[in-house]
């Protein structure tokens, strides 16, 4: 199998701004979850208020993650900006989840350049569909290619871990 760090080409390069350059970085392995955590409150991401820091590993554990850090001149770290999960079952679908900009860096381009480099990475493998779920930025997405899931075949439907417990069924 082809060694994914051979394909650096991909990866977004870096952008210049003001406040300095926001480095693009695949983080799957070495990311602590608290950061995670911290920046998703901090941003307050209504969807993922109530995750665990323990629930966090496990969503590492099973998907990617795409991150942007604003890295200041000489600095190896830096403060995490911008975020992308990639989930895929390498052969027919692939999601992008948990995309988040820092609100002070969206004028940089962070999501255009962290959703481009989700669709083109490897590691989702040879799909034939990506999708996506969003209440607040429907308008991006299109530019991508991304319609409506009305157009497609198919109806979107969900049920709780809860209702399965009353039902018998978990």
């Amino acid at each position: 199998m082809e060694n994914l760090m051979d394909r650096d080409f991909l990866t977004p390069e870096p952008l210049s701004t003001p406040h300095g350059t926001i480095a693009f970085r695949d983080e799957t392995w070495s990311i602590d979850p608290r950061e995670l955590q911290i920046f998703f409150q901090a941003e307050e991401v209504y969807w993922t208020a109530d995750r665990t820091i323990e629930q966090w590993r496990r969503l590492l554990a099973c998907s990617h993650l795409l991150t942007a850090r604003l890295v200041p001149e000489g600095s190896k770290g830096g403060r995490l900006v911008g975020v992308t999960r990639l989930w895929s079952d390498h052969a027919y679908e692939a999601k992008l989840y948990d995309m988040v900009t820092a609100r002070d860096m969206m004028e940089y381009d962070i999501p255009g350049q962290m959703v481009q480099w989700g669709l083109r990475h490897p590691w989702v493998g040879e799909v034939t569909r990506f999708v996506l779920e969003t209440r607040d930025r429907q308008h991006f997405y299109p530019r991508f290619g991304f319609r409506l899931g009305t157009e497609v075949e198919s109806i979107h439907m969900r049920v709780m871990t809860a209702d399965l417990k009353t039902r018998g069924l978990r």
